[in-house]
């Protein structure tokens, strides 16, 4: 597989070390500001900002090249409708860690029992590194969707946190918890690059989700 990093930074680099683990190769880095280089790309990795991601992944798609991309803060749907378009494999997700995923299933599997029981109040407490930009995290929203309620989230910025994310059902006399915390920027760079393997084979024609990487069951 030949990559593009298009945002190379903490992420770009981490993504970097794990293609060159798993045997592949990078045809192109771009920093901020960068132009995005003619070069044949299998799959262009897009870890930007909020603010670059709306003009580089619509580029990307228009060229054709398949994009797994991890900028959250911004509007997705103008990219994905140009992924319908154009016939070409679109990936965005807001984490790219499989143990989130799992805890997405979790927690709307939780909701749902808990529905019709309503002193159970759900909340949830997100962490992570004082540079993250935006707050609530892209993820801490998807948690909350799974919920499917006015959900009240706490957002904190601190240190170097790479990442953590508790769901609370909070009850009268009982309390419910559902924890993932992130140990470092590898567990993320490792999932984008499985879920970057399954998208350049599965000959997916438009936009997917991290869920549909899942569920389909890669090695």
């Amino acid at each position: 597989m030949k990559a593009l990093l298009v945002g190379f930074g903490k992420m770009g680099r981490a993504i970097e070390a794990v293609l060159f683990q798993r045997g592949h190769g990078v045809v192109g880095r771009v920093d901020r500001g960068g132009a995005i280089p003619d070069s044949i790309a299998d799959v262009a990795f897009e870890f930007t900002t909020p603010d670059a991601a709306p003009t580089v992944v619509p580029e990307l798609l228009s060229r054709g090249i398949p994009v797994v991309s991890g900028t959250t803060g911004w509007d997705v749907e103008a990219s994905r409708q140009i992924s319908r378009e154009r016939r070409v494999p679109f990936l965005h997700a807001p984490n790219f860690s499989i143990g989130i995923a799992v805890v997405r299933r979790a927690v709307a599997s939780v909701a749902q029992d808990l529905a019709v029981f309503r002193e159970f109040e759900p909340g949830i407490v997100e962490r992570h590194h004082s540079a993250k930009k935006d707050a609530p995290s892209g993820t801490a929203k998807a948690l909350a969707a799974e919920i499917g309620l006015d959900v009240p989230i706490v957002a904190l910025r601190q240190g170097g946190q790479p990442g953590e994310h508790i769901v609370y059902f909070e009850g009268a006399d009982e309390s419910i918890e559902i924890v993932h915390r992130a140990r470092s920027r590898a567990l993320f760079a490792s999932g984008a690059v499985r879920a970057a393997e399954w998208l350049v084979t599965a000959r997916a024609t438009g936009p997917v989700t991290f869920q549909d990487f899942l569920d389909r069951r890669p090695s």
